[in-house]
């Protein structure tokens, strides 16, 4: 009987993990901070820079500096440019916010691959 009653403790303890206190969940990375320019140049599978910041009524201008074709992209639908492989394209920002882009050929979503953002402060 006392051996089922300790092997009992035992299993109830590695059930809980045999912690000794609440966990802490992983440190997340903080969120980039802006350059602020209102220049951002394509490059081959990169915009730089990655994240740019400015004031509200601002434009950004991006301009196709690789040899590669590209297109920005926009999470919200509005102000995305064509594909190409030389020019510039110009979009106006008039809310805060952030607004994060990317080129559909070089990624499959907003969160890795050929993304950037604006943050609009």
């Amino acid at each position: 009987m006392i051996r089922m009653a300790a092997l009992s403790s035992l299993l109830a303890a590695a059930a809980c993990g045999g912690s000794n206190g609440p966990s802490e969940p992983p440190a997340s990375s903080p969120p980039p901070v802006p350059v602020m320019t209102n220049a951002v140049d394509i490059n081959d599978n990169l915009f730089t820079p990655r994240t740019a910041g400015l004031g509200p009524q601002a434009a950004v201008t991006w301009t196709w500096k690789g040899a590669n074709q590209h297109n920005v992209t926009f999470e919200d639908g509005l102000g995305s440019s064509s594909t190409k492989a030389a020019g510039s394209h110009q979009r106006t920002f008039s809310v805060v916010g952030t607004y994060r882009y990317r080129c559909t050929i070089h990624s499959s979503n907003f969160d890795s691959g050929m993304v950037g953002s604006i943050v609009v402060q």
